[in-house]
């Protein structure tokens, strides 16, 4: 078992790089009540900006294109989407504790076929603390694992709420990828 080779430049980069713009843009502060209802909105959003990327769209919304998945540990682990056959793996999760932890592993899962993986992690009403504690810096180990991710393997992670922020200091995003 290896890791697709890297390289930040190319298609795939422009790629990533619009796909980072994209979830910095995107509204997830809305009345989204679970996970499922995040991935459908994020995944026809992407579609109906399939123009502006190099490879092709898919997800597991689009009956036309199937997304691939990673076999290991004896079980098939399937993104919510990917750009291209082994370019990006997109994974949003709606995060309790678990999600968390599940989430980076999925993370690591996925780069094995895919050169870069974007985690989009969607903070409940119930995990808001923990959204501004991580935005205040209390959680200094976490961030520090999710810039490792970052820097070594091409794991980007994007922290957003999905409840009205307080305060006009504090970000609707919170990226860890080499564009912040």
């Amino acid at each position: 078992m290896s890791f697709a080779p890297v390289r930040r430049r190319g298609k795939t980069w422009e790629d990533a790089e619009t796909l980072h713009n994209m979830v910095m843009k995107f509204p997830f502060q809305t009345t989204g009540a679970n996970e499922r209802s995040f991935e459908q909105g994020f995944a026809v959003t992407l579609l109906n900006a399939k123009e502006k990327y190099n490879q092709t769209i898919y997800s597991q919304v689009d009956r036309d294109n199937h997304v691939q998945s990673v076999y290991c540990f004896g079980k098939h682990h399937r993104p919510d989407m990917t750009i291209g056959s082994d370019g990006i793996a997109v994974e949003l999760k709606y995060i309790s504790y678990a999600g968390l932890k599940d989430a980076i592993g999925q993370g690591h899962l996925y780069r094995i076929q895919n050169k870069f993986v974007f985690l989009i992690l969607i903070f409940s009403q119930e995990r808001k603390q923990v959204y501004y504690d991580i935005e205040k810096g209390k959680e200094s180990d976490l961030e520090n694992t999710l810039r490792y991710l970052e820097e070594n393997m091409n794991i980007f992670t994007y922290l957003v709420p999905s409840f009205k922020l307080k305060g006009t200091a504090v970000r609707k995003v919170i990226p860890f990828s080499p564009w912040e």
